[in-house]
């Protein structure tokens, strides 16, 4: 990860309003796919619409990416590729558009590719045409020559356009064809900030390539016709070759996570720096040109530690990190036409935070995550305990001048489960800023920030800080236990100052777990809750709203439908409990919903309870980064580096699967079947056993040998450990017995 992480900024599809387009960062260059129809009379640049664009693989940065876009009456295809097959994309991109379908004769039917500046990307640079002269130029194809003040550019295509013209606006030919059609010829400019190629559908398949040179070479023009040249001429000499493909990764819910994920993560102009939004769709219209929800960033950099790519992994930590606010808290919504520093997000920031620590093994995440996350946990303490008993209550600060601010919609807002039943029965209490409501999930997310953010300060030497820390979770884990508690429901819950419980459940209850509240009575009761069909349970796990609430039947928003982040927390809280069966269950739930919705490239934001399906809202986005968080369940539930539980690998069940995860000791991969469970690592062969459910806290004991947790095996088994020897172990292969037993039990296998 520490190589991906250090990935230069190079050629992506980094611009959230367009997905036919490259940009090249460094320079500010881009390549744009646009077309036009006779029959509509109409042309399209081909603004990102989830209706009209199927988005395909995409591998980290602009390694390679594809997607089939619809408009001016065609469908067309297009993909960028690193060119030379290399995984750093900063100088030279491959691409091609081809012409799938039209309504009409392919000469009717256009593609354009116009390579230039945009205004939003900074000054830009220049644009000119080299048309070859004789003859040549009936046959070799005219190049584009851009220039910026550190370096230029050429870009070729095969094959030979019918025009190449310049233009200030990518805009303005699609105008012009607009009002004039197909055969109108601009006047002829010296130069521009665009050239802009123009093809017919006749020949449906078009290849392009773009080549950077540094500063200082090639300044006189023919370094860089030299250098696009090469690239023309190996594109004419395979002209519908396609560009190369992404790597392979292990498995569809891998593909997916890292699809998901590349889509989505843009530039943002205004700050200067890539991250991923929770969705492309939201970022111009909706949001101003960028936006950051807190908790998202924070499940985003989750996503993409569990994808490898550590460059997405840290700039959406950053992200989340730059919502600090001079009060101290981590605002929940930063955009361009909106700043919610009167509100935070539920406080997930140190176990994202963790979760990168272990995937890279760089301690620079933690030094750079813990002053802002303690002052976040700090303040929550300070302005969100409304009637001073120690519970906490979600709340807005009447500070800025964010939308809503200090209303109840706002405190509403700072749960980001905004109109969730469990609010309806709290007033917002203007004097004390926060609901008259203490929140189970709120309190529970609280514990596990202070537990972990104590294991940061340890990690980083801080061990005042750490005591301190660890004492405040152990204080605030009692209060949930004794006061959050419904022995009537026998259920954590929502209660308001009153004393009374909230009537209203929601997958909060079941927070308690994951931050080790739960004795193992309450966690058994909250699983016998969690598979009941008039409870959470049912086909499409977890429910937002339980089946038996009236409010489960409203089917909007966080009402009556299952969303990704209450499944992963969820999940999470099971496994920590120790309850692998009821975790296996979601996990596979999670990941056949969503995968019923990704056999249309759907990666949906929310989903009905009842039928699992995505596209029946208006308040489902149908490419929101975190619905990748359920195919993610589904491969922790293979292997992880959990926060508690270190190494876990393996899961009950007899059906074969198999994942990965990448750490600083190497690639973990884990298979299991019906003849039991296997572990690699970097491909070789790590750990064999006849035992099938969840192996916990794999390490290397002093002396090179090694320690595990087997799982229950009533009928006892076999564990063998092979090892090539090296740093922590002597090598060989070492075999011992597991004894019957019906519960989880330590082995060590000696050197």
């Amino acid at each position: 990860m520490g190589d991906e992480a250090a990935r230069p900024l190079g050629w992506g599809t980094w611009d959230a309003r367009f997905p036919g387009c490259a940009v090249h960062l460094p320079s500010g260059l881009a390549v744009r796919v646009a077309a036009f129809g006779a029959r509509e009379g109409r042309a399209t640049d081909f603004p990102y619409e989830p209706a009209t664009a199927r988005l395909g693989p995409h591998a980290p940065g602009g390694t390679f990416a594809e997607a089939t876009l619809d408009g001016a009456g065609g469908r067309i295809r297009v993909r960028f590729a690193a060119a030379g097959r290399t995984v750093d994309p900063s100088h030279g991109l491959d691409g091609e558009v081809e012409v799938l379908a039209t309504s009409e004769w392919g000469l009717r039917y256009w593609v354009l590719l116009a390579v230039g500046f945009p205004e939003e990307l900074g000054p830009g640079g220049a644009a000119r045409l080299d048309v070859p002269a004789g003859e040549a130029r009936y046959v070799d194809s005219p190049l584009a020559v851009l220039a910026w003040d550190e370096g230029q550019a050429a870009f070729a295509t095969w094959p030979r356009p019918v025009g190449a013209h310049l233009y200030d606006d990518p805009a303005e030919p699609l105008r012009e064809m607009e009002r004039h059609g197909y055969y109108h010829r601009p006047p002829a400019r010296p130069v521009g900030r665009w050239a802009v190629f123009r093809f017919t559908a006749v020949t449906p398949r078009i290849g392009f390539a773009v080549r950077t040179l540094p500063s200082g070479r090639g300044t006189g023009g023919a370094g860089v016709r030299t250098a696009a040249g090469e690239a023309g001429a190996r594109l004419a000499a395979r002209a519908a070759e396609v560009p190369p493909i992404p790597p392979p990764v292990p498995g569809w819910r891998a593909a997916a996570i890292r699809d998901v994920l590349g889509w989505n993560t843009v530039w943002d102009p205004v700050n200067h720096r890539p991250y991923t939004p929770a969705t492309r769709g939201w970022v111009a219209q909706k949001f101003g040109g960028w936006f950051v929800w807190q908790v998202d960033a924070f499940f985003h950099t989750m996503l993409a530690a569990r994808a490898g790519d550590g460059m997405a992994a840290r700039a959406n930590l950053d992200a989340a990190l730059a919502c600090r606010t001079s009060h101290g808290n981590l605002a929940g919504l930063r955009a361009g036409t909106t700043d919610w520093v009167d509100r935070a997000h539920p406080p997930i920031g140190a176990l994202a935070s963790w979760t990168l620590y272990r995937a890279s093994g760089d301690p620079a995440v933690l030094e750079r995550a813990f002053p802002p996350l303690a002052a976040a946990f700090d303040w929550w303490f300070r302005a969100r305990d409304g009637n001073g008993d120690g519970l906490l209550e979600y709340g807005s600060s009447p500070v800025g001048d964010g939308h809503f601010v200090h209303t109840k919609l706002a405190a509403m807002d700072e749960s980001s489960n905004d109109n969730s039943p469990v609010h309806d029965e709290a007033t917002f209490d203007e004097r004390t800023h926060t609901l008259d409501s203490e929140d189970v999930g709120l309190n529970s997310l609280l514990v596990v920030e202070g537990e972990l953010l104590a294991r940061i300060a340890a990690e980083l030497g801080r061990t005042d800080e750490s005591a301190a820390l660890a004492a405040r979770a152990r204080a605030l884990r009692r209060l949930v236990r004794e006061r959050l508690w419904d022995p009537r429901r026998r259920a954590f819950a929502n209660r308001l100052w009153s004393g009374r419980f909230v009537r209203s459940l929601a997958p909060t209850s079941f927070y308690p777990l994951l931050a080790g509240v739960a004795t193992p009575e309450q966690a058994a009761a909250m699983a016998r809750l969690l598979r009941d069909p008039r409870g959470f349970g049912g086909d499409h796990p977890v429910a937002g709203t339980p089946h038996d609430d009236p409010a489960a039947l409203d089917n909007v928003y966080w009402r009556g439908r299952v969303w990704p982040p209450f499944n992963l927390l969820t999940y999470l809280g099971l496994r920590r409990a120790g309850l692998d069966e009821d975790a296996t269950w979601l996990a596979r739930r999670g990941a056949a919903m969503f995968a019923r919705a990704w056999e249309g490239r759907r990666s949906y934001e929310n989903f009905n309870q009842r039928t699992g399906e995505g596209g029946d809202s208006p308040d489902s986005d149908p490419f929101y980064t975190w619905g990748a968080l359920l195919p993610l369940i589904a491969e922790m539930d293979l292997v992880d580096l959990d926060p508690w539980d270190g190494l876990v690998f393996g899961r009950p069940g007899d059906d074969a699967d198999a994942a990965e995860v990448a750490s600083p000791e190497g690639r973990w991969r884990c298979e299991v079947d019906g003849s039991g469970t296997r572990l690699f690592v970097d491909g070789r062969p790590a750990l064999t056993s006849t035992l099938r459910g969840r192996f916990r806290n794999l390490r290397w004991t002093p002396g090179g040998g090694i320690g595990v947790i087997a799982p229950a095996a009533p009928q006892g088994g076999e564990v063998t450990v092979e090892t090539a020897g090296g740093r922590r172990t002597a090598g060989g292969r070492r075999t011992a017995a597991v004894p019957p037993s019906p519960g989880p039990q330590p082995l060590r296998l000696a050197p």
